[in-house]
């Protein structure tokens, strides 16, 4: 990810499902941002005790996934999970206001690069949401894609723009969702890519059915945990770095 931190104004505020809040963020820095960047992450450095920490090193910051990118100003539209989680992050985007300041990091790459594979399995929540609908945007159109996205309410669901088939979960069990959604995959002869971006625990045991049950290299799973149950942000932040330490 790109060290350099841009100084970012909110440009507008909009809560479009009960829990996801919209906002785009501006800078005079952006013109550097293209639509190639839909689909990768940025680090966003909040606002603490109403000042902003642009340090890499100190700052409250957390990443994102890009969903949009305005083409003639490089503004930038993400979308905050908020009403799940508690931290510094939901409760910022539930109050932030047009003008707040905030620090914009990035951006970072996407995890996946393979875009010459014949099937894609993508697997993710409100949390990664945008991961899903850029994958889905950019994968070739000849591949075969299964994509999961667990909501907790149908009102959670929004618009990928794309006219790919995605697989909408509507639960309050995920881990039942989910995995039973995976034992249900047709694979074929050759392993799927995996992606999945989802609750620490559940990428746990998604993993473990994937290459047990199918045999899917490892390597051909991209997996993140973007929250913890039981775990504020800040808590699974730290949890994370202690366990980065002692890997």
């Amino acid at each position: 990810m790109s060290k350099q931190v841009r100084k970012a104004n909110v440009l507008s505020t909009e809560q479009i499902t009960p829990h996801l809040q919209r906002i785009v963020v501006g800078s005079e820095d952006f013109n550097d941002l293209t639509s190639q960047y839909i689909g990768n992450y940025v680090k966003v450095l909040f606002p603490k005790d109403g000042e902003v920490d642009f340090n890499l090193k100190t700052a409250c910051m957390r990443s994102y996934t890009i969903r949009h990118v305005d083409a003639q100003t490089g503004s930038l539209t993400l979308d905050f999970v908020i009403n799940m989680h508690q931290g510094p992050a939901t409760d910022w985007a539930k109050i932030a206001k047009v003008g707040d300041e905030l620090g914009i990091a990035g951006p970072g790459p996407k995890k996946l690069d393979n875009y010459a594979h014949s099937h894609y399995v993508l697997l993710g929540d409100l949390t990664s949401v945008n991961a899903i609908k850029g994958y889905v945007q950019q994968l070739p159109l000849i591949s075969k894609i299964d994509a999961f996205v667990h909501v907790p309410t149908e009102k959670d669901i929004i618009d990928l723009e794309t006219s790919r088939d995605v697989n909408w979960l509507v639960t309050d069990n995920a881990d039942e969702a989910l995995l039973s959604a995976l034992q249900n995959l047709h694979i074929t002869a050759e392993p799927p890519i995996v992606f999945m971006a989802l609750e620490a625990g559940l990428v746990r045991k998604a993993k473990a059915l994937l290459t047990e049950q199918f045999n899917i290299p490892r390597g051909n799973i991209f997996s993140s945990g973007y929250w913890k149950k039981g775990v504020d942000s800040e808590g699974y932040k730290k949890l994370r770095q202690r366990d980065a330490q002692l890997a």
